[in-house]
């Protein structure tokens, strides 16, 4: 079950592996079938002109100032 939303404004968590993701916000696209361990989503980062396939441990609510 998807714990977000398609239109969602969210923060993008910068990854932990070799990837050149970086931290930000990011709009949910899609939602996409559960696939192995994890929940994923189609994001479009604000920074970025490509769209993203993110797991839900990748993303979390954006933090107030």
């Amino acid at each position: 079950m998807h714990k977000y939303k398609v239109g969602q404004t969210l923060d993008l968590l910068p990854n932990r592996g070799s990837s050149s993701r970086k931290a930000g916000e990011c709009q949910i696209v899609a939602l996409l079938p559960y696939e192995g361990h994890a929940v994923q989503y189609k994001v479009q980062a604000k920074a970025e002109t490509h769209l993203r396939i993110v797991s839900e441990n990748d993303l979390q609510q954006p933090t107030q100032p």
